[in-house]
């Protein structure tokens, strides 16, 4: 077990952001809220967490257990618990995102709409500042609708009028709390488990800057930090963060075989074959174990122009090698 792994209230922070007011979160039981909340109560942060209805009792717990204050609503609709949630919040952080989107869902939906609804809600409420994190290649003009719809979310943010931070981090990687984990790591480490070979788009060629989720989760209380500090700096451009190393997703895989003590042979899946397999898995599965967005991703290299990770931080990321020590307990 990696030591990365803790006790929660063990957490140790650089920031302080006792007095600063109230920050909410919402998609605060996914991968990176829980580990938002973490590095916030660690902060000495007051915590509202913005949970929707379907959510499951383990993640709320975490949450709970944290010292979250707990608001259980959606955001569209005129729910009272959602005005609640928002109002006289100092902070409001927009975490609500998914690149395979359950069916009947779109990227349009999870990203663009919902987004506008919560600049909707944190406006009403009285909120003044807002972190937003998007995801590393968010463009008009990238080839995935989960890109361009996250540049769109963006420009949602940037009009609103809210002073504001947008990160956009690449590949997240590891654990320190709770059950959740990356779904592309999870997707991996079950191809390596239980098939004879791993398949990946067009060979694994594309290049990742996996970031610890740690990390990510205090470049985000940075940002918090940032807004509610009277003379910081807020940057005018979205952030780009990365790990510190940059490699190609088959090594990647290969580095989780190790850790599993399991060694098996990568294969090519050819672009047009992945995306037959994806749209099958969108039309068939309730969540895609694999969307046709996901394969378009892997036909590019997702690095970062200008890492920012280290002057949120104010310390160098943690090392690849020591974020995915938690996969090798498996």
């Amino acid at each position: 077990m990696s030591e990365l792994v803790i006790q929660p209230k063990e957490l140790k922070s650089p920031f302080d952001l006792s007095g600063r007011g109230a920050v909410l979160v919402d998609g605060a039981t996914g991968y990176l809220g829980s580990h938002l909340v973490a590095a916030l109560a660690a902060s000495g942060a007051e915590i509202r967490c913005l949970v929707h209805k379907g959510a499951k009792a383990e993640d709320i717990n975490v949450l709970r257990n944290l010292g979250a204050k707990l608001f259980v609503g959606e955001l569209f609709g005129n729910d009272s618990k959602v005005a609640e949630a928002f109002k006289d919040a100092r902070v409001a952080v927009h975490l609500i995102g998914s690149i395979a989107p359950q069916r009947g869902l779109t990227q349009e939906f999870l990203h663009v709409l919902m987004t506008g609804l919560f600049v909707e809600k944190a406006k009403a409420g009285g909120v003044q500042n807002a972190v937003m994190v998007t995801a590393l290649g968010a463009s008009p003009e990238a080839p995935s609708a989960y890109h361009t719809s996250k540049w769109q979310a963006e420009q949602e943010v940037i009009e609103s009028g809210l002073s504001n931070i947008i990160l956009r981090p690449s590949l997240l990687v590891g654990r320190q709390v709770g059950r959740r984990n990356s779904k592309l790591v999870d997707r991996i480490i079950k191809l390596i488990s239980e098939k004879k070979s791993v398949p990946l788009v067009n060979g694994g060629v594309n290049r990742l800057q996996p970031l610890f989720i740690g990390d990510m989760a205090m470049a985000a209380v940075a940002s918090i930090d940032r807004l509610t500090s009277e003379k910081a700096e807020i940057p005018s451009q979205p952030l780009e963060l990365g790990g510190a190393e940059i490699l190609p997703m088959n090594e990647l895989v290969k580095q989780l075989m190790v850790l599993l003590g399991v060694e098996k042979p990568i294969v090519t899946l050819p672009y047009p074959l992945a995306m037959v397999a994806a749209s099958v898995c969108q039309t068939f599965q309730k969540v895609p174990i694999i969307s046709c967005d996901q394969v378009k991703l892997s036909m590019r290299d997702n690095v970062c122009t200008d890492n920012r990770i280290e002057e949120l931080l104010g310390a160098k990321p943690v090392p690849l090698s020591t974020a995915l020590q938690v996969y090798a307990s498996r």
